[in-house]
């Protein structure tokens, strides 16, 4: 079973946990923002838009006064066999249903598909944890980057997938990696209004000073976007770094 949380759960946790968000205009204004009609890519990294593959079929009405074939008795009817479908590697691996015999079978665990994204990828993006700790297992490049230079942390992080994120970091994910516009994990997260992601990132050295090439940070995406309880988190991190910073210097 999945065990990640949606942004929903994510949001109420965490503002309940957190105290209220400080004043921080001062923050706010030391990152400047220079607007841009397109920002992110690649455009479709949200699972959000994705329709059931079990949608109903769409019953024809037909005439009361014209009987058909089969209605007269002219035509047998046939009973109709269910046929298996066969899904492929990667797209197993976004339902979560890879099994260790399909990995074995597989000549190349990080093989891209048509999209160049490999089946960590894919696992990582739909939230597939035990998927994604499956791949891992079998040795997949955990920091293996797609056609927009897109790693699987991020997908994972613009998703809200917690947990899957944090087992990424703990194998040594590239927590700062960016992509082709320069974004970053955290500040996919941030957009995506996922607080737990932001802390779990945060917490395992996510620089939240980098720059996009819009010249945006983290903390001003999560204000775009009314990432209220992202940014929260944010700034309480960077309020505690300034802190700190400050008793440092005291010291000395």
């Amino acid at each position: 079973m999945d065990k990640d949380q949606d942004s929903s759960s994510d949001e109420k946790d965490t503002k309940a946990n957190l105290v209220k968000q400080p004043d921080n205009t001062s923050i706010l204004n030391t990152f400047s923002i220079i607007n841009s009609s397109q920002k992110w890519s690649p455009q479709s990294l949200h699972d959000k838009n994705r329709k059931s593959a079990f949608q109903p079929y769409r019953q024809c009405i037909q005439s009361t006064t014209v009987l058909t074939n089969l209605q007269r008795g002219n035509t047998q009817a046939e009973t109709l066999i269910p046929q298996k479908i066969e899904l492929n590697f990667h797209t197993k691996a976004g339902q979560g249903e890879l099994t260790d015999q399909d990995i074995i079978d597989e000549k190349d665990i990080d093989v891209a598909d048509s999209n160049g994204l490999s089946a960590l990828h894919w696992a990582c993006a739909y939230g597939q944890y035990n998927t994604v700790e499956l791949l891992i297992k079998y040795g997949s490049d955990i920091n293996k980057l797609g056609p927009a230079e897109e790693s699987p942390l991020i997908l994972a992080a613009s998703g809200g997938h917690h947990e899957v994120v944090k087992l990424l970091l703990s194998c040594n994910a590239d927590v700062n990696h960016e992509d082709h516009l320069s974004n970053t994990a955290l500040m996919y997260a941030a957009k995506g209004n996922h607080p737990h992601t932001c802390h779990e990132l945060l917490q395992n050295g996510a620089n939240f000073a980098i720059c996009n090439l819009s010249y945006d940070t983290a903390l001003s995406i999560a204000e775009e976007n009314n990432s209220t309880s992202a940014q929260i988190v944010l700034v309480n991190h960077i309020l505690s770094v300034m802190q700190n910073q400050d008793k440092r210097e005291e010291s000395q």
